[in-house]
């Protein structure tokens, strides 16, 4: 499975508890995931420094557009993390009945990323 398809299966199944996953769709998952968080972060520490550095002069327009595209991408990145948090209990939950383990080491997703590291490298590589 490619890794925007297992993004997108993520996605779709966001609220389906049955069934199974594989430990490779989690991986994929995950993967993508973080390289979305790396990204936007990078993107917004580019724009926070266009910002900065346009408050010093007198760039009125390009502070204030600068700014709004800035609050965009925390807006839009806000609901992306509330919604990845969703479907990530679900996946995690297949993943681990796919292996065997009990549903309850989905509680590691509190402390991402290690809890994604903990659930691959403990339940998951145990059992296969």
């Amino acid at each position: 499975m490619t890794y925007i398809k297992s993004l997108k299966n993520t996605w779709v199944k966001g609220f389906n508890y049955k069934g199974n996953s594989t430990k490779e769709e989690f991986l994929e998952y995950y993967s993508i995931h973080y390289s979305i968080i790396i990204l936007v972060n990078i993107i917004q520490l580019l724009v926070t420094s266009v910002i900065y550095k346009t408050m010093d002069y007198n760039y009125g327009i390009t502070f204030e557009l600068f700014n709004v595209f800035s609050k965009l991408i925390e807006f839009v990145f806000s609901l992306y993390k509330i919604g990845s948090i969703i479907v990530q209990i679900p996946l995690s939950i297949r993943c681990l009945r796919n292996a065997g383990a009990k549903w309850q080491w989905t509680f590691l997703n509190i402390i991402n990323p290690i809890g994604c590291i903990l659930i691959y490298f403990l339940p998951l590589k145990s059992k296969r």
